[in-house]
């Protein structure tokens, strides 16, 4: 009888802890996509991406030359960091040479860090073109997209 005891009692802490991995692995998840989310928002506001006079505006002329930078590893914990123009249907990859016509921009990509969901925020992207002699500031909806690993 003592032996049946001990035995529902291990089913019972068993079954408990199961519930709670699985409870622990949905935090983790969750905080995972806070985090990206925040990083998002900070990223649109950092030196290396923003408008200098406005916030939630990032200047494409930044993400050009932001393309593919491997000094920020360190400094990004995500897997990967893309801006895409909304709009466009067909996807074409911003570079030197076809930039401004184009409308995803791959700013970072983290190797290491297995992406299984990305998260998103809506911001204005912005550049200067100069049209008919006049320097003219152009911009237009985008999104910054932020790829974060599932716990």
């Amino acid at each position: 009888m003592l032996l049946a005891v001990v035995l529902f009692f291990i089913l019972v802490a068993l079954f408990w802890l199961s519930i709670q991995y699985r409870n622990l692995k949905k935090t983790a998840t969750q905080i995972e996509e806070e985090k990206s989310f925040m990083i998002s928002q900070f990223l649109t506001d950092s030196s290396e991406f923003n408008c200098a006079d406005e916030s939630y505006c990032v200047d494409t002329d930044k993400l050009i030359i932001l393309a593919n930078k491997t000094i920020y590893s360190e400094f990004w914990p995500v897997s990967y960091i893309k801006v895409r123009r909304i709009g466009d249907e067909k996807d074409v990859v911003c570079n030197k040479a076809n930039y401004p016509d184009c409308n995803v921009y791959n700013v970072y990509d983290n190797k290491k860090i297995s992406s299984e969901s990305s998260i998103g925020n809506f911001i204005a992207l912005c550049r200067y073109e100069k049209i008919e002699g006049f320097t003219n500031r152009i911009c237009e909806l985008g999104k910054i997209i932020i790829g974060y690993d599932i716990k």
